[in-house]
């Protein structure tokens, strides 16, 4: 499957300080570089992106840097996005678009149902690797397997970037490219 900017929607899941905090700064950094990228190249490119938040009243709002790039931050308790009545209401309303690019944590538990949920319900979810995490490292080749085995993308943030793009003359290719040097 080609990602197509034009059929891709973002959702970026649980990135909360109090689950980030959980991360070794050396896992951490990265993790916040791929998605930080991505999201403003998915702004630039004028893409719909939702962020969630999971429980946030014990774990505290999505971050602010991850919520600028939001067209909604959606507050949840169950650990698929899919399941969250709200969720789906806006996923349906993105105008046709099915690819659903996902980053976020926890990749084995929250990343993971819903990318399964995604695809069983018609979408075309791509896990974006690099852009994911989970608290325990261990925790991220498995789940990462059992996407793959299930059909699902599973992407670099970088390779996500260059396919929104398609051509170095994208009006947005000078801009937003340097980002990934």
């Amino acid at each position: 499957m080609r990602i197509e900017a034009a059929q891709s929607i973002v959702i970026a899941i649980d990135l909360q300080d109090r689950l980030l905090g959980t991360l070794a700064p050396a896992r951490r950094a990265p993790l916040l570089d791929n998605v930080s990228r991505l999201l403003k190249a998915a702004t630039a490119l004028e893409l719909p992106v939702l962020a969630t938040a999971q429980y946030p009243q014990g774990l505290g709002s999505a971050r602010e840097d991850i919520c600028v790039h939001a067209a909604e931050v959606l507050e949840k308790t169950a650990f698929s996005c899919w399941r969250c009545d709200d969720v789906r209401q806006w996923l349906a309303a993105q105008d046709g678009r099915r690819q659903v690019i996902l980053t976020g944590i926890e990749l084995h538990i929250c990343v993971l149902q819903t990318a399964l949920d995604l695809q069983a319900a018609g979408w075309q979810p791509v896990v974006v690797a690099d852009a994911c995490a989970s608290r325990d490292a261990g925790h991220q080749q498995p789940a990462l397997e059992r996407l793959r085995q299930a059909g699902v993308t599973v992407a670099a943030a970088e390779s996500v970037f260059y396919e929104w793009l398609g051509d170095a003359n994208h009006p947005a290719f000078r801009g937003l490219a340097a980002a990934w040097r």
